[in-house]
């Protein structure tokens, strides 16, 4: 009977991964009593009130409240664009939100689109005399959100731009901001350009008077953050008058040599404020004054649909709001296994972890430790958590499913990893590493177990609960044998345990990089248990001839499978000395090193380096008979164990996430998203 439950979750579970048809919720979403509803609005109301920064920014239900959150500004974008048919000034909002995020190249490039679609006059249609307009776009499952930067226009001042800036009509802009708004952003970028025009020509002069200058050379002029060439034509803005009225300029009155600067600064490097600061608070005035009231009417639909979606979000979460699947492996407390979000149909791995097994352990303050690193973390090459809740005998984590299967998992199917694997892998566990390390955390418990794949191939670090903050007396060995650093097992001349810091991560790093080049880990190999087994006797435990070979042996590296800077970035990774250590002066001298030479750094920071390996879509995983149960503990849970101070916490970005997949599929498919067991059939289906 075992062996047929086994059989079908596997089943769901491969069914879930592979065939994906958009979210497949199973249930609705709970509905509200008018009692439950006004409770829940009063409650923010009296929040906001109590707030002592306070103001019509983040008033609950106001215009710029619902803008602040993904889902409202979603659900209000698609109100313009569906129902009002008004999607002009609200495409250029998106676009700077969007532009905000980007950096160097591709931040400068976004801008050059923004002022030419939004900010030019536009060509006219040969036929019909008209201007071109830009396209309607429509978002995605990006998240965009308004939050104000910079100076906030009062009242007033906000009005008397709306009388000098907005257009009914414009031969000048599309969006309707014809004013010294708009000029002042076109002279902005004007100044900038002209001083990186000056700036290159007396580059490449000076360049050229010098003998040895070569081609290559004389074109490297530019900063990194900038393209050849204007951001615009100079005569395009031949009719902007650059000394503008003070009260009305985007920029103070100031020397040439400051304002470029500054614009530059603006312009080049996601700062707090931009160029665009003061034309978005007209342009969102705007549409207020155009739409809103249209938008919160009962007619439209999109208000009530909104409201009753922020109260979903706002609601406690519980082990019913999941449904599980496949188990997944297996922790000292618990099992991981896959689930579904039952309201959104979002694949989860929930760990679940027992509290009567944590009380045998003594281990209480691993589990709220490991809830509390991974709420503050918030990296692509760390796993994030989800959402955190309890029952009285058990605490969850619902977190990322990987389903591409561990490193280790993948390790013993192929013998070692092709040199791309181990770059792109490398790179992304020592990033990952690097993150906890700027929240202060050693990690401690590096190996390739705990590297998991997502299904497109990119790998994270997983199972935080040996993470902890550095501190002056942090000792003790912690992890897993044959990937400790010496440090952890030494003593000191008086006996006592040596006190160390992340370093420790980077000999971690080190074996991990080793056992991906060739298969093996130098420390748990069995030419490593002979070692110590030499020194310390033939009947020594494999446990303890590790243990020595960590502190004593210096690894070789075979030619056959480590080229010369593979074997020089793990020795220097393997040193035993921590500050002799790479990674002991920071993560960027390892960055540095030849080995990752053919790496495009920046390609993997941003994330959007293509993985060398995709993991079939199948379960990646042991047998559910391998992975195997808990035994029964006689240990009693009694009151102060019913509840772990703290322990609810909601991801404040998976609502967004959740929601806008599933607002996106609707508006894909022309329908809403209906459970799959409200779908009468006359098969069974497989969730």
């Amino acid at each position: 009977m075992e062996e047929l439950q086994d059989a079908l979750e596997d089943a769901q579970y491969v069914n879930a991964i592979n065939v994906y048809e958009g979210p497949r919720p199973i249930k609705k979403w709970p509905v509200a009593t008018v009692e439950e509803m006004n409770e829940w609005k009063g409650a923010l109301t009296q929040q906001w009130e109590h707030n002592p920064h306070k103001s019509a920014l983040n008033e609950p239900f106001s215009f710029f409240w619902v803008l602040s959150s993904s889902v409202g500004f979603f659900m209000f974008s698609s109100y313009l664009k569906e129902a009002a048919g008004d999607y002009l000034q609200i495409n250029f909002v998106e676009e700077v939100l969007r532009w905000r995020k980007l950096n160097g190249q591709e931040r400068r490039v976004g801008l050059k689109n923004i002022i030419t679609s939004y900010l030019l006059p536009r060509p006219t249609h040969p036929k019909t005399n008209q201007p071109c307009l830009p396209a309607m776009t429509l978002i995605g499952k990006s998240f965009l959100m308004y939050r104000p930067v910079g100076v906030i226009l009062n009242v007033e001042r906000l009005k008397k731009y709306m009388e000098q800036d907005i257009k009914t009509t414009s031969e000048k802009t599309c969006i309707g901001l014809d004013g010294r708004v708009r000029e002042g952003i076109l002279s902005s970028i004007r100044r900038v350009d002209c001083a990186h025009t000056t700036s290159t020509l007396k580059t490449s002069k000076n360049l050229d008077q010098n003998e040895n200058s070569t081609k290559k050379t004389s074109t490297i002029v530019a900063s990194k953050n900038e393209a050849e060439g204007p951001l615009i034509d100079q005569a395009e803005t031949e009719e902007l008058d650059d000394n503008h009225n003070k009260e009305y300029a985007v920029f103070p009155e100031e020397t040439d040599t400051e304002v470029i600067k500054k614009n530059r600064r603006l312009i080049f490097l996601s700062p707090e404020d931009d160029i665009f600061n003061v034309a978005i608070q007209i342009i969102l005035e705007s549409i207020r004054l155009k739409h809103w009231e249209n938008f919160i009417s009962v007619e439209t639909g999109h208000w009530s649909k909104l409201i009753k979606l922020l109260w979903n979000k706002d609601r406690p979460v519980a082990y019913g709001d999941f449904y599980l699947m496949r188990v997944l492996g297996r922790g000292g407390f618990g099992l991981v296994t896959a689930c579904k979000k039952t309201t959104t149909g979002k694949l989860y791995a929930m760990k679940v972890m027992k509290k009567k097994r944590i009380k045998q352990k003594k281990s209480r303050h691993l589990a709220i430790n490991e809830r509390a690193v991974l709420a503050v973390v918030n990296s692509p090459f760390v796993i994030s958590l989800k959402y955190a809740f309890e029952t009285k005998s058990d605490v969850y984590l619902v977190m990322d499913l990987m389903i591409g299967g561990d490193l280790s998992f993948h390790l013993n199917q192929k013998g070692y990893f092709s040199k791309s694997e181990c770059l792109y892998y490398a790179a992304r566990i020592m990033l990952g590493l690097q993150a906890l390390h700027d929240r202060k955390f050693v990690y401690r418990d590096l190996k390739p177990e705990n590297c998991l794949l997502a299904d497109d191939g990119r790998v994270r670090l997983t199972d935080l609960g040996l993470t902890t903050k550095i501190h002056k007396k942090l000792n003790g060995a912690a992890g897993t044998r044959g990937y400790w650093a010496p440090e952890m097992l030494k003593k000191d001349d008086s006996g006592r345990r040596c006190i160390y810091d992340q370093c420790v991560d980077w000999f971690s790093f080190g074996c991990v990089v080793a056992e991906m080049i060739s298969g093996t880990n130098p420390f748990r190999s069995e030419e490593a248990v002979k070692y110590g087994r030499r020194f310390l006797g033939t009947s020594t435990t494999r446990e303890k001839a590790v243990d020595f070979a960590t502190v004593e042996l210096e690894p070789s590296f075979r030619q056959s499978a480590f080229e010369e800077s593979a074997s020089d970035i793990c020795r220097q990774l393997l040193a035993k000395d921590p500050n002799k250590r790479l990674g002991a002066s920071g993560h960027r001298e390892i960055m540095h090193h030849a080995w990752f030479n053919d790496l495009d750094w920046d390609m993997i920071i941003s994330d959007r380096q293509k993985p060398p390996f995709i993991p079939l879509k199948d379960i990646n995983a042991a047998s559910q008979s391998e992975i195997g149960n808990f035994e029964r503990t006689g240990v009693k849970l009694d009151k102060t164990d019913e509840t772990y101070k703290g322990w609810q916490w909601v991801n404040p970005n998976v609502f967004a996430e959740e929601v806008v997949e599933m607002l996106v599929y609707e508006r894909d498919n022309g329908e809403p998203l209906v459970p799959i067991s409200d779908i009468p059939s006359c098969c069974c289906t497989i969730i």
